[in-house]
């Protein structure tokens, strides 16, 4: 009569277990919080206004203000530029990728896909990206301009942090589309003849 209750007690166990790990905890395991990267970028445009001849500077310091995340993309676009060569320099930046250059009618990403839906570039710009990202993280570029023109010199800039699970994910996260259909904050300089 003890072996049978024994038996009978082992086998109710082992019912309970597996229910358990078949049921119960595999949901509670996979039922784990989205993480929520959120960037921001602090921008300071040296000078609103230079003669035509000079250069001003431009500094961008990227921050991680949410969970951390895999990548994180500063852009700088240049919807006044039909080139980049002689007019846009990198002087410094300590993001962990170096930053390359996006040239008219190269493809692109759009509408934060992370290149699933991609369109053709309609101005130059610089992208520069860090991987992976911590929350606290912060990361600089540096850019010296000379513009070749008079008029207004027109700079966007924009960050995208993936994975990209909502709108905290990319930042400014209203305001002016670009080409690429993703918010922009937009800096200009006034060029003048001397």
């Amino acid at each position: 009569m003890k072996k049978l209750f024994l038996y009978c007690a082992i086998a109710v166990s082992l019912v309970a277990y597996f229910s358990l790990t078949l049921f119960v905890l595999p949901p509670s395991f996979l039922e784990k919080p989205d993480l929520v990267p959120q960037p921001t970028l602090d921008v300071k445009l040296e000078k609103s206004e230079i003669n035509l001849g000079e250069s001003f500077e431009i500094k961008i310091t990227s921050n991680n203000i949410g969970d951390p995340a895999d990548i994180q993309i500063v852009s700088i676009g240049f919807p006044s530029l039909g080139k980049i060569d002689d007019i846009v320099k990198i002087t410094e930046f300590d993001f962990t990728q170096s930053p390359h250059y996006i040239l008219i009618g190269d493809e692109v990403g759009s509408e934060y896909t992370a290149g699933l839906k991609t369109v053709t570039a309609k101005h130059p710009s610089i992208e520069a990206f860090s991987r992976p990202v911590n929350t606290g993280d912060q990361y600089h570029i540096g850019l010296q301009i000379t513009p070749d023109f008079v008029g207004e010199f027109t700079i966007y800039v924009k960050t995208v942090i993936l994975p990209h699970y909502t709108d905290l994910a990319h930042y400014p996260q209203s305001g002016h589309l670009d080409y690429q259909d993703e918010y922009v904050e937009v800096y200009s300089v006034a060029v003048s003849n001397p």
